[in-house]
């Protein structure tokens, strides 16, 4: 389990900062694998700290073992997935922000936009849309503090 927190196993390019935390993790193991090992690996990912968690939580690492399945073959004896939700998400989000800003700085490509019907009245959804991820930047980023749960989100 310890290599599918591995970067080079993250299908995301975020860049994380020291304040970074996992909110949660899904892992889905498939193949031949003992409940016992993968207690064992959560342990130690546990005490060593391989992965940072959010302060004001616990650590919510959660396993679905399957079993291989007949239909698709693998060299492998056991295969993983990770779904995780990390602060660091924050990033990517912030990166097509910053773009989406300089698309709209220059009107590009909302010629084909404005001929709807939908955006007669002008792009307000665009905005409104933009509004909204910056919302998701600034939530991801406060709930990196051990103070998130005491202050208010404004909801």
């Amino acid at each position: 389990m310890r290599r599918l927190l591995q970067t080079k196993n993250k299908m995301v390019s975020t860049t994380p900062t020291k304040s970074s935390c996992y909110i949660s993790i899904l892992n889905i193991i498939q193949g031949d694998v003992e409940p016992t090992e993968v207690h064992k690996s959560l342990l130690r990912i546990r005490e060593r700290r391989i992965a940072q968690f959010i302060p004001w939580g616990p650590a919510s690492i959660q396993v679905a073992l399957t079993k291989k399945s007949p239909y698709t073959h693998s060299q492998h004896r056991v295969s993983g997935l990770m779904m995780a939700n990390h602060t660091s998400i924050a990033s990517l989000f912030n990166r097509t922000l910053m773009q989406y800003d300089r698309l709209r700085k220059r009107n590009a490509f909302l010629d084909l936009y404005r001929r709807e019907p939908m955006f007669a009245d002008g792009l307000g959804e665009f905005d409104d849309a933009r509004e909204t991820v910056l919302d998701l930047i600034n939530e991801y980023r406060a709930c990196e503090s051990e103070s998130y749960l005491r202050t208010p989100t404004g909801l």
